[in-house]
């Protein structure tokens, strides 16, 4: 491992709980913000639907 590579994984290391909330926030909210993020405009129950799935 170089010198650089120890310096990298240092300032990482600290940071990984931080990335790995944020990556499951992304997950989480993933069924509310992809609809807008793509341009449509869901109805009520549309996102009801994402929320409740029908059985």
């Amino acid at each position: 491992m170089t010198v650089s590579g120890a310096r990298i994984r240092a300032r990482i290391k600290p940071s990984l709980p931080w990335l790995i909330l944020a990556g499951a926030l992304v997950l989480a909210t993933m069924p509310a913000w992809r609809p807008l993020a793509f341009g449509v405009t869901p109805t009520l129950d549309d996102l009801l639907n994402l929320r409740c799935p029908p059985p």
